[in-house]
């Protein structure tokens, strides 16, 4: 009887403790599993229609999967990542349930994995290299892959093709764009970089800078750029020095004079990407590591150069 019992309780206690195990294990997929309950969006250019688009792709896509989206950004016009950098900070603070913002220098991914650790979802969009240290998923092309596919468009131009670069800036998207630019570029017969200048990704520096290429580099006849802020600026300085038909614009970017520049002469070729497809992305992304699928770290949206052919047609489904 005395070994009966024994084996009973043993059956006993092993029964008890695989229900604890399996209630245990309940519980941890369940905390895995807990829905994002919200997110901020650090907009780099929250007014600039491109970036305008994205916001507004993020809150669609947000509100589709029941999370609070928030948005803040630079008020003035300007990619300011100081003010950025604090509004990150910020959702720390505040324990959002993620952050997804725009990487503009090397100086965002320890703020980024300061969130990480802090149990953030995070994700980038248009990161350069070396997003994976900061974000779970960066989402859009490289931006050195932008400066590779300009130099396969210009490239198929006649003749010899001296670019002026105008980028943000010596580190993070700017270093990623210049440096894939001059490496895709020394692979072809005729494409050669000539200078380089920053602004900043500020509109209002975008006409002296492209002067400045024109003035001391004047067998520049291509001007390329990976901002949109720069279209304006480098168009008028074209049109100022009488230079349409010899000095085209290669630009990123429908808006902020991109259709304007091909109707005109001053733009070659636009770089387009599905924006909205970027900002429905990045969201999705996220909610599907937090529910515990495995996505790569890259996820790209459509990218192509555009003439005037075709390009209204991508414009409305939500390419910029």
């Amino acid at each position: 009887m005395s070994n009966l019992h024994n084996r009973r309780s043993l059956v006993r206690l092993s029964l008890a403790t695989a229900t604890a195990m399996v209630l245990i294990g309940t519980s941890l997929t369940a905390a895995q599993a807990a829905p994002i309950k919200s997110i901020l969006f650090v907009n780099p250019l929250p007014k600039y229609p491109a970036w305008r688009l994205i916001g507004d792709c993020v809150a669609k896509e947000a509100q589709a999967n029941n999370i609070a989206a928030t948005e803040s950004g630079p008020t003035d016009g300007t990619l300011n990542t100081t003010m950025m950098m604090q509004q990150v900070q910020q959702g720390i603070a505040n324990e959002v349930g993620a952050i997804v913002t725009f990487p503009a220098t090397d100086g965002f991914m320890p703020l980024l994995q300061q969130a990480r650790d802090a149990g953030i979802m995070v994700g980038t969009l248009y990161g350069a290299a070396g997003t994976a240290t900061g974000s779970q998923v960066n989402v859009g092309a490289n931006f050195a892959k932008m400066g590779e596919v300009m130099v396969q468009a210009i490239a198929e131009r006649e003749g010899q093709q001296n670019v002026g670069l105008m980028i943000q800036g010596p580190t993070g998207a700017g270093k990623a764009y210049a440096e894939g630019f001059e490496a895709a570029a020394a692979k072809t017969s005729n494409v050669k970089v000539i200078a380089t200048v920053n602004t900043g990704d500020d509109a209002n520096k975008a006409l002296d800078q492209a002067n400045a290429l024109l003035i001391a580099h004047p067998e520049i006849n291509v001007i390329a750029s990976h901002m949109g802020t720069a279209t304006q600026g480098a168009a008028a300085a074209i049109k100022a020095k009488d230079l349409v038909g010899k000095v085209v614009m290669v630009a990123n970017g429908a808006a902020g004079g991109g259709v304007e520049g091909l109707d005109d002469g001053t733009v070659y070729k636009l770089l387009m990407q599905d924006m909205c497809g970027a900002g429905t992305q990045i969201v999705a992304s996220l909610v599907k590591i937090n529910n515990g699928e495995t996505l790569p770290q890259q996820v790209d949206v459509g990218i192509q150069m555009f003439g005037k052919d075709g390009i209204k047609d991508y414009i409305a489904k939500g390419w910029q």
